[in-house]
């Protein structure tokens, strides 16, 4: 049985071809990452959301707002990342507009919760149940510290990661327009489909 014999003839792609590839995969490195998380953040959204829609029926019209809420973050989250894939540039924008309003939405249930909860009756009747005055006002300092301390958590991250996650969508935008402006759109296509 004879072997085939190798070809030596060129490829339909040159080593200059290859090498704008190559360059260009380089160049979209930061653009890809930036919707690979974009695309587990959208996700890790959509499972909150389904959660929080899941439970709200045993909770106040506060937890069916943050679901619907997150439902809609997340959907846009995923938009976006898909838009980015594509490389093209409003993707980074709608991801970075997403993420301040996402911080919004967790700062206002935090704040929402932190003025709800103070303001129940059922906690103040249960922090006055040992009938002894000096553990009483313990107990209701402790439950307002670690109602503020909780709460207020919340609204400081809520306003720092998206935040800064929304600065960094925001910064990927120039990265998509320079990316465009100097790749020639067949290798454009190749990452695309890469």
């Amino acid at each position: 049985m004879a072997e085939s014999p190798i070809s030596s003839a060129p490829g339909p792609l040159s080593a200059e071809h290859l090498n704008q590839i190559s360059d260009a995969r380089k160049r979209a490195k930061k653009i890809l990452r930036a919707a690979g998380m974009a695309a587990f953040s959208g996700w890790s959204m959509a499972i909150f959301a389904a959660l929080t829609l899941a439970f709200a029926f045993m909770s106040d019209w506060s937890a069916w707002a943050i679901g619907i809420g997150l439902a809609a973050c997340a959907a846009t989250e995923l938009r976006g990342c898909a838009l980015l894939r594509k490389m093209e540039p409003r993707g980074a924008l709608v991801l970075g507009w997403n993420q301040v309003f996402l911080a919004v939405l967790i700062t206002a249930y935090a704040l929402w919760s932190l003025y709800s909860t103070s303001k129940n009756p059922a906690l103040g009747a249960m922090v006055r149940g040992t009938g002894d005055p000096q553990i009483d006002a313990m107990a209701k300092e402790l439950t307002t510290v670690v109602t503020w301390a909780l709460y207020g958590t919340m609204a400081v991250v809520g306003l720092v990661v998206p935040g800064l996650t929304a600065i960094y969508y925001f910064t990927r935008a120039p990265l998509v327009t320079k990316f465009r402006r100097e790749t020639p759109e067949w290798v454009m296509e190749v990452i695309r489909r890469g």
